[in-house]
């Protein structure tokens, strides 16, 4: 019994070497064969079976790992090709297997992006696109009131100078109900957009309603430049230019209100680059540049941490050096901001006021690749003091909480922005005023479960805000605004 249990043994053991040895004779003659029929070289098939290591230098390593990985790829590309029982997108394979590509590298910042996203990534980029030249705004589709049009239908917030929407007559608090015959009822507002967006020179028509009345409106789509800057005067002494992104066209929007400011006789200037993601580097290096007198802008650094590149400012300024300054910052400042942020920084030439910026010291390039695009980690900044601020960020002189929600307190926040009792209020007390804020605040404070009094006072001011024409509205509202004030008081009294 004890032989024949190992007779049985072997004879298995013999048979499935056997079948092992077809299927590797199989496999291998189909390889050659598939290889000799598609013209991939023949020393493939030998490499992926019996591949083994040469030495070589780590470039050549590298080298070759590439060129057998793409071999590699190609082989099963052809396999499917041959073997798939469907018809193959071979477009949808290569954007998919670009995107994997660069998905491995696992990097946050690099990545494809596929040829039906490259018309936005390109307007986020340079700030330009084909489009009617208006702010709109959409409630979310779980928050419509179909009794009240302006939850459902899609808000002109504003309109930009000149544009093809204030050539058409458009204007701020129109609503539009219909894009191009198409009911906005059940879109969100990327939709919106994406539709009021197209070819220069093409018609898109918009059926508006504007009180009572509806209307329709053909517009002529422009090449559009989307403002990133922005700039009002507190109490006639301080300027304040804000900075929401950085795109090609930002340098010459900002360049125009620095000179502005320039001209007057000012007591001090506030650069706002709160919830500013970043953008194009050679913006923020521009616009320092005009802020900043000779001095050193950005260390540039490439792979293997060898210095690539030192940015300095040239000695002749659009604003005198003389004039101080205040810089906003918050943990939305991120990239290029924070390029500007630590340039005047590490240069005395701002105090920064608000909370640690992002922490983004990285910088990619950005290039056209096919039908689509690709982003990639190239190199890494480093403030003018050396400072590598990636995952780190810039901290601020002077450190000042924000007015947000707290995390425990979000349920009962946001039961409470859905109640209607902020709206009602407004309804009964249209006209703003600092006594309306105080009745306000003793009704909620005697009813509500509380909420800290500031974002009671916050949601209040939005509701009336909101309700306002949006050219009427404030661009900076010191009152609500802990960090603003903090800003001026700073260059009113030191203090």
């Amino acid at each position: 019994m004890a032989y024949q249990r190992e007779n049985r043994y072997i004879l298995g053991t013999m048979k499935k070497l056997k079948i092992f040895l077809i299927i590797t004779i199989v496999s291998l003659a189909f390889t050659l064969q598939l290889a000799g029929a598609n013209g991939i070289d023949e020393q493939l098939a030998s490499s992926l079976f019996y591949y083994q290591p040469q030495t070589a230098s780590s470039s050549q390593q590298r080298s070759d790992d590439i060129s057998l990985n793409m071999r590699k790829l190609e082989l099963l590309y052809r396999l499917i090709e041959r073997d798939f029982l469907y018809e193959i997108d071979n477009d949808a394979v290569f954007e998919s297997m670009a995107k994997g590509l660069f998905a491995a590298l696992d990097d946050p910042y690099s990545g494809y992006v596929v040829a039906k996203e490259a018309a936005d990534f390109t307007e986020e980029t340079t700030g330009t696109y084909g489009g009617i030249g208006a702010y709109i705004s959409k409630n979310f589709l779980e928050y419509r009131d179909f009794s009240k049009p302006d939850t459902y239908m899609v808000n002109i917030t504003s309109v930009f100078p000149g544009s093809p929407a204030e050539m058409a007559g458009l204007r701020s608090g129109d609503l539009i109900s219909h894009i191009d015959g198409k009911p906005v009822d059940d879109w969100e507002a990327e939709e919106a957009s994406r539709a009021l967006k197209g070819e220069p020179d093409t018609t898109v028509v918009l059926t508006v309603h504007r009180g009572s009345t509806v209307f329709d409106v053909p517009v002529v789509r422009k090449i559009v430049t989307v403002p990133t800057v922005s700039k009002t005067y507190i109490d006639d002494t301080i300027g304040y230019l804000r900075i929401t992104q950085f795109t090609n066209s930002t340098t010459e929007q900002a360049g125009k209100v620095i000179q502005e400011f320039a001209n007057k006789n000012l007591k001090g200037i506030i650069l706002d680059l709160r919830d500013n993601p970043g953008g194009v580097v050679d913006s923020a290096v521009s616009v320092a540049d005009m802020l900043l007198s000779g001095k050193p802008i950005v260390h540039i650094y490439t792979k293997n941490d060898a210095r690539k590149e030192s940015y300095t400012a040239r000695t002749s300024t659009l604003v005198s050096t003389s004039i101080p300054m205040v810089v906003l910052v918050n943990k939305g400042s991120a990239s290029s901001s924070e390029i500007l942020a630590g340039a005047l920084k590490d240069n005395n030439r701002a105090t920064l006021v608000g909370n640690t910026t992002y922490g983004k010291g990285l910088i990619q390039l950005v290039s056209p690749f096919d039908e689509g695009y690709y982003t990639l980690t190239t190199s890494q900044y480093r403030t003018p003091n050396g400072n590598d601020i990636n995952k780190v960020g810039i901290p601020v002189d002077y450190e000042i909480e924000e007015i947000v929600v707290a995390e425990e307190d979000l349920d009962r926040y946001t039961e409470f922005v859905q109640s209607g009792i902020v709206e009602t209020f407004v309804d009964e007390y249209p006209e703003y005023s600092e006594v309306a804020v105080q009745l306000f605040l003793s009704q909620v404070e005697a009813t509500e479960e509380q909420l800290p009094r500031d974002i009671y006072r916050l949601l209040l001011r939005r509701e009336y805000l909101n309700r306002m024409p949006y050219e009427e509205r404030p661009i900076v509202d010191p009152d609500y605004d802990p960090a603003l004030k903090k800003a001026i008081d700073l260059l009113t009294t030191g203090r």
